[in-house]
């Protein structure tokens, strides 16, 4: 029991972690640009007088900015009172309207988590199978290889644009966008999987396994996927990760609903809060699934807590 509740406040750490260094280091970013924070979220709403307006009256706005949004004091204040909220949940307004940054953000968030959700499933399931498929043939290993190579290559978005181009109304889909971000993933654990299996069948408990009269392919999609499961655990954080970073640019293109065309329309006006929040929010999300990935390879593979 105390081994659980130890391992479940390593993971809560990591995730908290996450959170509070992604909104501490955005943060700083922000302060070390060329304007305040006031002026730029009176850019962001739409509210700075242009250029050749009375100084009095950009100076205005911009104190009002500074009120409304707690951007006034120094940096080090405003850094505090950020990271304050942030700790506490409670990011504050959007510059752009004034609305929480936190229900912004939330907005749509759900399918873009189907789709990340998805798109894990089916990378961990297409990668293995091909792996297991070219593993039975001569030369399995150099196809893998050339293959992964060219799906890892491929930009994201070039692939939406082939298949826009290929089959328009298919691609706006959420189906063709978890493919879309499931290729690189599953090209990255079909050469684990594959590099495993091959080093597998050079150890001698591969001879042993098949003088009792198991099959090869027994052999690689019974024994040989259970030991090479708990190494699978790091790839659950990367390809999450991989799959969130991917979504703002297949959602864009494919023109569908999702948290990542809420964060680009957010970036493309400066509103901080909102690209800070889901920025932190996928920085946690990362640290949680890598950790409870790392909690499963301790269980199924003892051996690497005993090394830890």
């Amino acid at each position: 029991m105390a081994g659980a509740v130890s391992a479940a406040a390593r993971v809560a750490a990591r995730v908290i972690a996450a959170w509070l260094l992604t909104w501490l280091c955005g943060w700083i970013l922000v302060e070390l640009a060329a304007e305040p924070p006031a002026r730029l979220a009176a850019r962001a709403a739409g509210r700075l007088p242009p250029d050749d307006a009375p100084v009095a009256a950009r100076d205005e706005v911009i104190a009002a900015q500074a009120r409304g949004f707690g951007l006034d004091g120094g940096p080090a204040a405003r850094t505090a009172r950020v990271v304050g909220r942030a700790l506490a949940l409670a990011p504050g307004p959007g510059w752009r309207d004034g609305r929480p940054a936190g229900v912004i953000a939330r907005h749509l968030a759900g399918a873009t988590l189907a789709r990340v959700a998805a798109a894990l499933a089916v990378a961990i399931a297409a990668g293995a199978l091909a792996a297991l498929a070219l593993a039975r043939r001569r030369r399995g290993g150099a196809a893998l290889a050339v293959g992964a190579a060219l799906a890892i290559a491929m930009p994201t978005v070039w692939l939406c644009q082939l298949l826009l181009t290929a089959s328009p109304g298919a691609a706006l889909s959420s189906t063709a966008a978890v493919a879309i971000l499931a290729v690189a993933p599953a090209a990255v654990v079909a050469l684990h999987v594959g590099t495993a299996l091959a080093a597998l069948d050079a150890s001698p408990l591969a001879i042993a396994v098949a003088a009792r009269g198991a099959s090869r392919r027994r052999w690689h999609a019974v024994h040989g996927l259970a030991l090479i499961a708990p190494g699978l655990a790091p790839l659950f954080g990367s390809t999450v990760g991989f799959t969130l970073a991917a979504s703002p640019v297949v959602e864009r293109a494919l023109a569908l609903p999702g948290a990542g065309r809420t964060l680009v329309a957010a970036a493309a006006v400066g509103d901080v809060p909102v690209v800070l929040t889901l920025a932190a929010g996928a920085a946690a999300l990362v640290a949680l699934v890598a950790g409870l990935a790392d909690l499963v390879a301790r269980r199924l593979d003892p051996r690497i807590a005993e090394a830890a």
